[in-house]
Formats: C-alpha cells, structure tokens, sequence
C-alpha cells in the first residue's frame, strides 16, 4: 500500500472511484469507494486470464485514506493468489469494483503498484478482459435465451389447452329442437372462438418459430 495515493475532489461521476496499489505475484491490492453511499463497500472481483478467481469486499480500513478524510477509510481490499502468479504475469491480473446498485468501474494499477509493463503486455490484458466481458454477454444471452424458449413453450401449450377445452365443451353440447335460435348461436359463437384460437396458435408459432 502507499500514503501517496491520489484522491479525487467530488464529482458526480464516476459513482465509483479507487485503485490498484499493489500486484504483485503473489497478492494484489487497492481500495475503492462509492461515492454515492460511503456508508456501503463495494464488491471487488479479481480475474486472470479473463477467468474469475476471486471475489471480495472492500471493508479494510485504510489509514492513508482515514488521514485524508476518505469517508469512513475502511475502504481497503487485498486478495492472495493461489498459486503466484508466474514471473512477469501480472499483466493477465484485472480488478473490477462493482457497487450495491450495479455501477461497475475496472480499477487500475497506480504508477508503482507493480514493476513495468511493457505496451504490448497491456494491450494483452486489455483483449483478455474484453473476451472475459464477452463471454459474460454470451452467458446472459443463452440464460435470457434459454428463458424466452420455456415461456413461449409454456404459453402455446396454455393456448391449445384453451382450443381443447372449447372444443370439448362444444361438442358435448346437446342439440335442441330446430326451432330453437339460440342453439344455431351458440355453435355460431363456439366456431368462432376456436377459429380465433386457432389463428392465435399459428401466428405466435409463426413469430417465436
């Protein structure tokens, strides 16, 4: 950790605000803020290679911040990997902070927080935690997919059970006298509502197909 972190003056934005400062191969470190309740710690997931392999909360009190006022300082976070890291891969290490209310901020690593990168190291990182995003997104799809699929499945099998229900109820009917106008009616009004169900039936199939 260091007493030379910066700290922003408030602004609206971003809803959260911290940093890396430690990454090391054998632990990583930081602290992080919400700006819009500092009565409340933020989440922290850590990933390596885009791969989630920990997650923690930002509720260690930090004396550097507690000395410059930082609401309550206890804002602090430090996750230990297990195993190390291999020599020079820290740049495979992102931080991501995420709030009770669902704001995200990817918390960077200060100045001195780890040795050197090189650009072409950076941008690596960068690209893992793009896919690592990604392949979240195709998560999210597939489950809201997989969700739109059974209610629809559900919703066709309440439609036909309806058409079936009419249809027996109609058929069951037993018919009056010729005389009687309200018998012609009411087979007039039965055909009718299953012609509609019918119609129904066919253009949500044609749509959710």
């Amino acid at each position: 950790m260091t007493d030379q972190t910066p700290i922003p003056p408030a602004t609206r934005e971003p809803l959260l605000y911290g940093v890396v400062d430690v990454l090391r191969a054998d632990r990583v470190a930081g602290w992080v803020i919400d700006r819009t309740d500092p009565a409340r710690n933020a989440t922290v997931e850590i990933r390596r290679e885009g791969r989630l392999i920990g997650t923690v909360t930002a509720n260690r009190p930090r004396k550097d911040l507690e000395r410059q006022a930082v609401g309550t300082g206890a804002y602090g976070f430090a996750f230990a990997f297990d195993p190390p890291l291999e020599e020079g891969m820290e740049f495979t290490v992102a931080v991501k902070a995420r709030s009770q209310d669902g704001a995200e901020l990817v918390l960077q690593p200060v100045a001195n927080a780890a040795r050197t990168i090189s650009a072409e190291k950076r941008a690596l990182g960068r690209i893992l935690g793009e896919l690592a995003d990604l392949r979240d997104d195709i998560s999210d799809l597939q489950r809201n997919l997989a969700s739109a699929e059974q209610g629809r499945q559900t919703f066709q099998e309440r439609l036909e059970l309806v058409q079936l229900r009419i249809e027996t109820a109609v058929s069951a009917m037993a018919a009056p006298p010729p005389t009687h106008s309200g018998w012609l009616a009411a087979v007039a009004i039965g055909g009718a509502v299953i012609a509609v169900g019918s119609l129904a039936i066919g253009i949500f199939s044609l749509f959710a197909g």
